[in-house]
């Protein structure tokens, strides 16, 4: 995925770091930010940071190379895609059972991927709806 393909959204943030988890802390900073301005409440921000986090961390470990994430606000939800050069000859690494148990705990869809060479993940938060007495 590159900038041209999402650009539709003018509300999308992009950040591209190198693949150490040395620069995770600027990847939440950026979800938060996302999360707060869909209208998240400061547990949907949190868990929304949570999943980002531990998918970010999933690329890092799996790539060599600059990982890429893009954020965007629609609707009442944050989502996030990510995506890195996966490292040549390698087949899709699997995350570990409880970074699963964790993104799926919290996030209200994820997915990991490969396409075209490229490690890839996609998570949303939406905001609960709260029912109105």
């Amino acid at each position: 995925m590159t900038v041209g393909e999402w650009s539709g959204s003018v509300d999308a943030v992009w950040l591209s770091i190198p693949p150490s988890s040395a620069h995770l802390r600027s990847v939440r900073l950026v979800a938060a930010d996302a999360a707060d301005r869909a209208g998240l409440d400061c547990h949907e921000v949190e868990d929304f940071r949570i999943a980002v986090d531990e998918l970010c961390h999933f690329l890092m470990t799996s790539s060599d190379y600059v990982v890429s994430i893009s954020f965007v606000v629609e609707g009442g939800c944050a989502i996030a895609r990510g995506f890195a050069k996966a490292r040549d000859g390698a087949e899709l690494p699997t995350m570990a059972d409880l970074s699963k148990r964790i993104v799926g705990s919290v996030a209200d869809y994820f997915e990991i991927g490969r396409e075209d060479g490229e490690l890839t993940f996609s998570v949303v938060k939406q905001r609960a709806v709260v029912a109105r007495q």
